[in-house]
């Protein structure tokens, strides 16, 4: 019983093996949203523009209240 299930199982699965498939295309890896920009990279240039214009400003902030 079991061993004829587990064949009709495999036979009918909608799940394939990767092998063989072209490989997905990379995307950013820490971006909250999908977008065309930077693929392979951990952020996209707008995200890291953003990301860098947050720190310079409270870099600053910190550098004047010393």
């Amino acid at each position: 019983m079991s061993r004829e299930y587990n064949i009709k199982q495999a036979m009918h699965n909608s799940h394939s093996s990767v092998i063989g498939k072209k490989e997905p295309l990379p995307h950013p890896q820490n971006c909250r949203t999908e977008c065309p920009y930077g693929y392979g990279r951990a952020f996209c240039f707008p995200c890291m523009a953003k990301i860098m214009a947050e720190h310079n400003a409270a870099k600053k902030k910190s550098v004047q209240e010393a």
